[in-house]
């Protein structure tokens, strides 16, 4: 599978991660994205809504996710960050998501009120996304030290 390297900031680690070991499966919260209004793409700032990376690889890489959980473990940046698995249920692989503490702290409150994580934040802490926006190159920065045998592709 050829995956094309993603230019807007938040990819930076996905890209990092791609270089690590292939991925099989990849999204990510975007903080401008483009989107269909009408007849025509417009950039929309999405910047209340936190940053999120969510990759499998297309083989289990169990030491370059037990180094990447190290490395997360290890950043003290603005925020706490947490690497999340999901097992597949019935499918080969895990789902990891890389994303910022509060998103699973709120997790059970959002539900209660019919929202996702995401969506909780943007509505009552819309100050904590464009704070974890900014601290997400800070971290990808931090994980490429611990991966200095990858090579960059800048």
């Amino acid at each position: 599978m050829t995956i094309r390297k993603i230019t807007a900031p938040e990819g930076g680690l996905l890209n990092l991660l791609y270089e690590i070991s292939p991925l099989e499966w990849r999204k990510y919260q975007q903080r401008y994205p483009e989107l269909w209004v009408g007849d025509h793409f417009e950039r929309v700032d999405r910047s209340e809504c936190p940053p999120y990376i969510s990759f499998r690889f297309e083989d289990d890489h169990e030491v370059a996710i037990e180094r990447l959980r190290q490395a997360i473990e290890s950043y003290s940046g603005k925020i706490l960050w947490v690497l999340g698995e999901h097992k597949r249920d019935g499918l080969s692989g895990t789902n990891w998501t890389i994303g910022p503490s509060r998103l699973w702290e709120v997790k059970e409150q959002a539900l209660k009120l019919g929202l996702t994580p995401d969506q909780y934040l943007a509505q009552y802490e819309p100050e904590f996304g464009p704070v974890a926006y900014d601290d997400l190159e800070g971290l990808t920065k931090h994980i490429r030290q611990a991966f200095p045998d990858v090579p960059s592709s800048k």
